[in-house]
């Protein structure tokens, strides 16, 4: 046996898009995995009822796939050099191929002068196609090659400027989106591509109905410079051209899908708890009357963290009588059916992991999870059918978290866990990491953590919790608006202080404390409050917020989310925005801070600009305490779960070695 390795994560595999075959006989999965480029290799599994075998190339980098039948397989990946190189040139291109699950090899079907991020097929064979569309950009639609030539000098001369005349102008992974589109089009037998929604109207979700006829749109329509908080629910009528609006007023829309003649939808009106508010579920006609089915006091997908895993797949449907959905109950995330003949909601699973996303045909489910300390596997009637990360942990030294509940002074229970160093001694006292969610409104569970594991593997006490404002207890728990670094805080120190009694063999003066995004809030906060100064040996803070003024109207969350979330709810007011969000902002309390302090940002974080980490490294080496300030170029907000895997790896290396220096 031997201790978890840094670099262990580059030899897991990460699943997504998990779906049955039309008939039910065989799945597949996309499965990506590090590779020597600093980046992932993707690749379609497929399992026919033996086990899943490598469909396309273990070494390829495939975006996207759908089933054409039971035995074939369309899929998005550059392949002919040629294609390659118009796509260097700038170009945009999604190529397209297809495959026997049988055997054979691959064969080019068509190439489409867009980016396609999602593709469904229709009954007579055509697709619909979801493209990032750019209005600022000319079309190469018809172009001969000297003109497309033309076309890309202009670009290139254009990337020295940007203009901006919309709100939100950005957006974390994605850059400037300025007049930038999610759009449908139908791509014909024929290969002509027509759009079926407007060249500004932006497409949030969508789904095709069984008879391919009609398209349900989760939508943001035409004009506006402001993007809205809520959306609406549409229908289009593909050979019609018609598109239909189904509600009377926008709402936070979490999820919707045929049901017969009639629409399911999952959405809030925002009245109590604005956009974090959790839905109630209705049934809408095509005339757009609705009728409630009833409340659901639990956020749709899931929210629980882990740096072990990607996202994407299906996360609700509609099967037979019965709406399907991922949500998270305390901290597991699992899927639950809504009857929609009654509205009665009951466990369609009862895995007891978290579920990622799932797929159903003919009443089976099968399902994407992290059980125990396993990392993903798939699952289908609970029965284990992948092998992908066996190997991959095989023969390493784990912790088990050990899970414990506290209860607050308002009587609220905080889940928490603790990870015994995993050479644990009876006798001997060990240095402890205290690690804070982003979100807030997210959730730690008991699924494996690679960078716990790594601190628990090296000699270290890890302490983590789901403090209020977090996910998986209903609304009255995750209201936390106005109230950042009071209860939340609280909730922390207590669940910290409560496990250094329970385990005496925490050294209490060599503790560090780390988070991410609203983590690194926590910890700005923790290490400038006058009670909690001295408290920690070192603090590392990732990706995080010190001053809500700055980050207000500059995070691609929206102009509203800091607002809001301090509760200065006029957000046309920046005087009373600025006086509620200083009392909220950590660097106002940058003057108390000891606690030596690692700061870690990428340079492409849109969600938390990296202005923060400027300010405050700034305020603290101006204060005098011990600093260090790494960035990581080319990366976003999602450094650590799906960043280039040497950027990960250097991640953990820094804040290790912060805590090695400080701690022990």
């Amino acid at each position: 046996m031997e201790h978890l390795k840094i670099d262990d994560f580059k030899n897991y595999t990460f699943l997504s898009n998990l779906s049955y075959s039309p008939g039910g006989e065989s799945a597949a999965v996309l499965a990506a995995k590090a590779n020597d480029k600093n980046g992932y290799h993707k690749t379609i599994f497929v399992d026919k009822g033996d086990g899943y075998f490598p469909l396309t190339s273990v070494s390829g980098n495939v975006g996207q796939y759908i089933w054409l039948d039971d035995a074939h397989i369309l899929f998005s990946e550059i392949r002919n050099e040629e294609t390659k190189k118009k796509q260097d040139e700038g170009r945009e291109i999604s190529s397209f191929h297809k495959i026997c699950i049988h055997g054979g090899e691959a064969a080019a079907a068509f190439d489409v002068e867009a980016t396609v991020t999602d593709i469904k097929l229709r009954a007579d064979g055509s697709f619909i196609m979801n493209v990032v569309y750019d209005g600022a950009r000319p079309s190469f639609e018809g172009k001969s090659d000297w003109e497309a030539a033309e076309i890309l000098k202009q670009l290139k001369k254009e990337k020295s400027y940007q203009v901006v005349d919309e709100l939100p102008f950005w957006f974390d992974g994605k850059g400037f989106t300025n007049k930038k589109r999610s759009r449908l089009y139908q791509y014909s037998a024929e290969g002509k591509l027509t759009a079926l929604t407007g060249p500004l109207d932006n497409v949030l979700d969508y789904k095709l109905s069984p008879c391919g006829n009609y398209i349900l749109l989760d939508c943001e329509m035409a004009p506006y410079e402001i993007s809205s908080v809520k959306s609406n629910l549409y229908l289009l009528d593909i050979k019609g051209g018609e598109t239909k609006k189904l509600l009377d007023e926008d709402m936070f829309i979490e999820a919707f899908d045929f049901y017969r003649d009639k629409f399911v939808l999952a959405a809030s009106k925002g009245e109590n708890y604005n956009f974090h508010e959790h839905p109630a579920f209705y049934l809408i006609d095509k005339d757009g009357a609705m009728r409630k089915l009833c409340d659901y006091d639990r956020s749709i997908g899931s929210a629980a963290m882990s740096d072990s895993k990607f996202s994407g797949g299906h996360t609700s449907m509609v099967h037979d009588d019965g709406f399907y959905f991922l949500s998270l109950h305390d901290f597991r995330a699992d899927v639950f059916r809504l009857c929609l003949k009654s509205g009665e909601i009951s466990n369609a699973l009862n895995s007891g992991g978290n579920v990622d996303f799932f797929d159903i045909n003919g009443g089976k489910i099968i399902y994407a999870a992290m059980k125990g300390l396993s990392l993903q596997e798939i699952y289908e009637a609970d029965e284990k059918k992948s092998s992908f990360n066996d190997a991959a942990l095989a023969g390493k030294k784990l912790s088990v978290p050990r899970h414990h509940v506290i209860t607050d002074k308002d009587g609220y229970k905080i889940d928490g866990w603790v990870m015994k160093p995993v050479d644990f001694e009876q006798g001997k006292t060990y240095p402890a990491i205290l690690n804070i969610h982003g979100g807030p409104k997210a959730a730690y569970g008991d699924s494996f953590f690679h960078e716990m594991q790594y601190w628990a593997g090296r000699g270290y006490f890890v302490m983590f919790c789901n403090p209020r404002g977090s996910d998986g207890k209903g609304n009255d728990f995750a209201e936390i608006r106005g109230k950042y670094g009071t209860v939340d805080y609280e909730n922390i120190m207590q669940f910290a202080d409560e496990m250094c009694d329970e385990y005496p063999a925490v050294n209490r003066a060599k503790m560090g404390v780390t988070g991410g995004s609203y983590g690194g809030f926590m910890t700005n906060w923790i290490i400038g409050q006058p009670k909690t100064a001295d408290r920690f040996a070192a603090a590392a803070t990732q990706r995080s917020i010190c001053n809500w003024i700055s980050f207000s109207y500059v995070s691609d969350i929206g102009y509203f989310f800091g607002p809001d979330q301090q509760g200065a709810h006029n957000v046309t007011d920046p005087a009373d925005v600025a006086d509620k969000m200083w009392q909220h902002s950590p660097l106002k309390y940058a003057a108390n801070v000891t606690t030596p302090t690692l700061i870690l940002h990428s340079d492409e974080d849109y969600r938390c600009w990296i202005p923060e980490a400027y300010q405050w490294f700034t305020a603290l080496k101006l204060n005098g305490v011990e600093t260090r300030l790494h960035i990581f170029r080319g990366e976003g907000h999602e450094l650590s779960r799906s960043g280039k895997p040497d950027h990960r790896e250097r991640r953990i290396k820094e804040i290790t070695d912060w805590m090695d220096k400080f701690c022990k």
